[in-house]
């Protein structure tokens, strides 16, 4: 192919084709179980995260109710995936093998924001003080602190890390404030260098076509999140988790409600529980779940949530 602008956008046109065929083929959920916010700026504050009130009755002058002070701040990161494109391919007809390439940074740039958060939700049970919720203690915790400025003495706990397996995670997202935020500050986009007067062309023969955004992840509502490691394939554990969630207060002391919505509920899982997953969830009966390993009783748990499977949480 001769080297013309007119032969260089028409290229990277096609390129563009096979870039948004890459982008439409794999999955992502992370638009199912996070708030997606918006940012503005090179952070964002949320100065509202865990505040809530509660009605009384009105008698004599409104009663101004003190708000528990919560402060959670997420920073953005830059990322960018780029690929180099020899000039002597294209002059040479050998640019086609460039496409399943294309493609490919298309898929990685659909599931990017999953990497993102599947990797934060892991690091919150390895490294739990790098993921520290607005209440000032790790995401998961055993050690939540309930009530007003902690004035209650008590704490509630959303991990349960007593077994010896992979973990689990029973997930909320029914309502506009989730466990997990997606700041995006500026949106994946492709930039293609094609200019044939650029330097890396004039120094290295190479054409560029790249991706970048700014973005990051954090957590939100621990009231909405459950972490487990013990055995799925035991149905009381998932109901425990479940009866955990659901006893979670609020800073006020009102039931939370989390769970009370069937829609929007998720049970997210690394590859290795998928088919203990898939039974607990689809099943109409239960093997062993009565008064003997024979006997299949009816599964109460079914169709209680979606089912999540992501490689990144493995």
């Amino acid at each position: 192919m001769e080297i013309s602008a007119a032969n260089l956008t028409s290229l990277f046109t096609g390129f563009d084709v096979v870039f948004q065929r890459g982008f439409e083929k794999p999955p992502s959920y992370y638009e199912q179980i996070t708030s997606v916010v918006r940012s503005a700026s090179r952070q964002t504050t949320y100065p509202w995260l865990g505040r809530t009130t509660k009605f009384r009755e009105w008698l004599g002058d409104r009663v101004i109710q003190a708000l528990e002070t919560h402060e959670y701040t997420i920073v953005n990161r830059n990322f960018e995936d780029t690929v180099a494109i020899d000039r002597n391919d294209i002059e040479d007809d050998t640019y086609g093998a460039y496409e399943p390439i294309i493609e490919q940074l298309g898929w990685d740039t659909k599931v990017h924001p999953d990497m993102l958060l599947f990797a934060m939700i892991k690091d919150a049970i390895a490294n739990p003080g790098d993921v520290v919720g607005f209440d000032g203690v790790p995401f998961f915790s055993a050690s939540h602190p309930v009530g007003l400025m902690g004035q209650s003495g008590s704490t509630a706990a959303n991990i349960n890390s007593s077994g010896s397996g992979a973990y689990w995670y029973l997930i909320d997202a029914s309502r506009v404030i989730r466990p997990f935020i997606f700041q995006l500050r500026r949106e994946y986009a492709v930039t293609r260098m094609t200019n044939v007067a650029d330097e890396a062309v004039f120094n290295r023969r190479e054409f560029r076509y790249g991706v970048d955004g700014s973005a990051n992840t954090g957590v939100g509502l621990w009231q909405l999140a459950y972490a487990s490691n013990t055995d799925l394939s035991n149905p009381t554990n998932y109901g425990a988790a479940r009866a955990a969630m659901r006893a979670f207060k609020t800073d006020a002391g009102q039931p939370f409600g989390a769970l009370s919505s069937r829609s929007g509920v998720y049970l997210l899982v690394p590859p290795t529980l998928e088919e203990v997953a898939r039974q607990l969830l689809n099943s109409e009966f239960m093997a062993g779940a009565g008064a003997s390993a024979n006997v299949a009783t009816s599964n109460i748990w079914r169709n209680s949530a979606d089912l999540i499977v992501s490689e990144f949480l493995a």
